[in-house]
């Protein structure tokens, strides 16, 4: 049977975590069906939570473990009970790419106060897409491949050619504006705008989060506006150019 196994780092100890994962599900469901954790779960705090999901073709278990470790707190996140076939597959990837997001997100609000979404209101209910990645270098020269005009030139195939960075953490985030898309837009998507006929739709947001594993570095991505989800499949062959480039 499979199953999500996922384990991420957090620099705070376990009742700051613990205390999170309640006050901030906003941010931790933020890619996932619920907005807040089901009523009846089996708490032992600050260090373990079981609940029985039912945001699946059939229940699932989710269960939350946090370790105490070098100052900080691992948190192990297993997602259990999957069956097998197609309906399953499709399921368990959009949870894993949202695990893995909403657990980044929410690690990266305790650590800095940093809302990592969309910072547009109107982009955060719409379309939005979800990729990461390993890569096999600290932070900083990632950060900098990212950020660094010149560096970025050598490695991104021009990626990100048009979008403009309005926000960053060194080390640890980046948000850029994405180009309006010259037609199309949001159209459709909840809270989103229709594009203008001749006109460009909306500009959509990306945001990069940064987080240190024992093999290098986590990147987890979020494009937020998103108008065309084919064009979307540009960011896992970003992973894969900037993995060789610093590999």
């Amino acid at each position: 049977m499979q199953a999500i196994h996922i384990q991420s780092f957090v620099a705070a100890p376990p009742g700051q975590v613990w205390a999170a994962l309640f006050a901030r599900a906003d941010l931790l469901f933020d890619g996932l069906p619920p907005k807040v954790w089901p009523e009846e779960r089996d708490e032992q705090p600050p260090l373990h939570l079981t609940v029985a999901w039912s945001h699946t073709p059939e229940p699932t278990e989710v269960s939350l473990t946090l370790h105490e470790l070098g100052g900080g707190t691992r948190v192990d996140l297993h997602h259990a009970l999957w069956g097998e076939g197609a309906g399953w597959d499709a399921a368990i990837q959009g949870h894993f790419a949202g695990w893995l997001q909403g657990l980044a997100t929410l690690g990266l609000m305790i650590e800095t106060g940093t809302d990592a979404r969309a910072a547009d209101p109107a982009l955060r209910g719409g379309e939005r897409y979800f990729a990461s990645g390993e890569i096999p270098a600290e932070a900083a020269p990632v950060y900098r491949s990212l950020t660094d005009r010149e560096v970025l030139e050598r490695w991104s195939d021009g990626v990100l050619d048009g979008a403009e960075r309005v926000d960053a953490i060194e080390d640890r985030f980046v948000r850029w504006r994405l180009p309006a898309a010259a037609t199309g837009g949001a159209a459709g998507m909840p809270g989103g705008t229709a594009a203008m006929p001749g006109g460009a739709g909306p500009a959509g947001e990306l945001v990069v989060i940064l987080r240190p594993t024992p093999r290098g570095t986590h990147v987890a991505l979020a494009e937020y506006g998103v108008a065309d989800r084919g064009a979307s499949a540009r960011w896992p062959a970003m992973f894969e150019r900037l993995a060789r480039f610093l590999g």
